[in-house]
């Protein structure tokens, strides 16, 4: 089987890196232990939704959000990476 350009985590090459942001948020938002006061980052929080649950569907406002705030690639990465990281330590320690 081949692989496919966009894998199950929307991070394939056609993807814009605005449009990977606004699918880790969206993961962030649905996960079940997610809550917005335990967020470390306060550029991350500042860029997270009011809502939030396993029937967010906010994705298209969230990125026409984003596209309006004019980050910058830097900006983007870190926000990535610490929304990657949330989610991560919402999922537990490694050897749990």
């Amino acid at each position: 089987m081949r692989p496919t350009a966009v894998s199950s985590k929307g991070n394939g090459p056609n993807v814009s890196p605005l449009d990977m942001l606004t699918a880790q948020i969206g993961r962030l938002l649905r996960h079940p232990a997610y809550r917005r006061e335990s967020v470390v980052s306060s550029l991350l929080k500042r860029h997270l939704p009011g809502d939030a649950g396993y029937a967010w569907n906010g994705e298209a406002a969230l990125r026409e959000r984003l596209g309006r705030a004019g980050l910058d690639a830097a900006s983007i990465d870190h926000l990535i990476r610490n929304t990657q990281a949330e989610i991560q330590r919402l999922r537990g320690p490694a050897d749990a």
